[in-house]
């Protein structure tokens, strides 16, 4: 590769280009990612957990068991510690739960036995880079249930902070770094993560230094940029391509990315990078959606046939709540079956994708999951819709129906 003026690491590159060929990947090197996953993996096949959030996370009662078999074990000083407070696992389940290795079923928590077993199958090198790329363009903090409103992308911010912000020095952070893009730093279990995958080094701040604001969970105080970090933020700039800095926060190589986008990037260096990890098919069941959508207590029960976009359920949930002024903007967001935020907009907004372009069956909404469906941006209805179940498919059924209804509903506007 030659590299570019514009990498900010260019003057690195041949130092660069030669760690990537002398680097040799072992499930301890680099960094111990591969065998913390393994660790997470096995115990999650051996053990029956009753997951008790609505989002499929890792059970409270088993976080303390699990830290202390990790490379690198967190001590906290909290008395009911959640999955948010152990950033070292909540970062290693999230790629798990992206890449399908494991799957919620029915209130517990199981290995996707299809996708463990092609998991399998690849090397150490493989393996590493798929779970490099699962983290930089799949992984975000919806997984874990909570919101995250930041200013750039999973992959713009962790790669800003391994090529910019760090240096073989150790740079310290204030203690609010993992709550402000501003500090430079990113969440911290990105952080974690960057740790795993031997691409940083870092010294955690100590618990009794913690200002209030900021005493949960785990802290970064100093962090430095490792050889291999930088040799590997050095071969992401030189995939990108870019013509100038300002192009990183909209790269269209970033739109579609997901396993095998750096295999052209890394292979040279790595050519035992062969196998690139699938994500397992999984074909929803065909038929007619059987959704609740409530206001409040209000709720009307909705047969609609899954061939329908989700504009027609926008407009179905509407005309059952008695709306008469549908023309509204409006926006669908709920969490796909590996828990990533999805978003879908009215199809007059200026940015999709759009509710008209995509069908029940295609968006991908498991089973008992619910929408927000916010309508009219100003006055801010908010809907929930529930996927009850899925009944077979009725050919005599060509539009939404109404099936049962609960409340009356409330004037869209009181003047009318």
């Amino acid at each position: 590769m030659k590299a570019k003026s514009l990498n900010p690491l260019a003057k690195l590159a041949a130092e660069s280009a030669q760690r990537l060929r002398a680097q040799q990947i072992t499930p301890t090197s680099p960094g111990s990612i591969l065998s913390d996953v393994q660790v997470l993996v096995d115990f999650i096949r051996s053990h029956d957990l009753r997951s008790k959030s609505r989002q499929g996370n890792l059970p409270a009662e088993v976080l303390p068991e699990l830290n202390a078999q990790l490379s690198a074990p967190l001590e906290l000083a909290l008395i009911r510690p959640l999955l948010r407070d152990y950033p070292n696992l909540a970062g290693l389940f999230i790629l798990l739960r992206v890449m399908d290795l494991v799957q919620p079923q029915k209130g517990r928590l199981r290995p996707n036995e299809r996708a463990v077993e092609r998991w399998a199958a690849l090397n150490p090198t493989e393996q590493y880079f798929a779970l490099l790329e699962a983290w930089l363009f799949l992984a975000e903090h919806s997984v874990l249930g909570r919101s995250e409103h930041r200013l750039q992308s999973q992959f713009v911010g962790n790669l800003r902070f391994l090529s910019q912000c760090l240096s073989p020095r150790w740079r310290t952070f204030p203690d609010f770094c993992h709550k402000s893009e501003f500090t430079g730093a990113v969440s911290a279990w990105n952080t974690q993560l960057q740790m795993r995958f031997g691409l940083i080094e870092v010294k955690a701040r100590e618990a009794a230094h913690r200002a209030s604001a900021t005493r949960r969970g785990w802290l970064m105080e100093k962090a430095r940029r490792t050889p291999w970090g930088a040799a590997v933020a050095w071969a992401l700039w030189e995939f990108l391509d870019l013509n100038s800095i300002e192009e990183l926060f909209a790269n269209e190589k970033l739109d579609e990315a997901g396993f095998g986008t750096l295999q052209p990037t890394f292979q040279p260096f790595f050519p035992e990078w062969q196998q690139v990890y699938r994500l397992t098919a999984v074909a929803a069941p065909r038929g007619v959606w059987i959704v609740k959508a409530s206001l409040g207590k209000v709720w009307r029960r909705l047969a609609v046939p899954d061939g329908h976009t989700l504009h027609d359920l926008a407009v179905a949930v509407l005309d059952a709540f008695n709306f008469e002024d549908t023309e509204h903007l409006y926006e669908f967001r709920f969490r796909d079956a590996r828990g990533k935020s999805r978003a879908y907009q009215h199809p007059y907004c200026e940015e999709g994708p759009f509710a008209s372009e995509v069908s029940l069956a295609e968006c991908r909404l498991p089973v008992k999951g619910t929408m927000q469906f916010l309508f009219d941006f100003g006055d801010d209805w908010r809907f929930a819709v529930r996927l009850e179940q899925i009944a077979p498919p009725d050919p005599k059924l060509r539009y939404p129906k109404v099936l049962a209804t609960g409340g009356q509903a409330p004037r869209q506007y009181e003047g009318w």
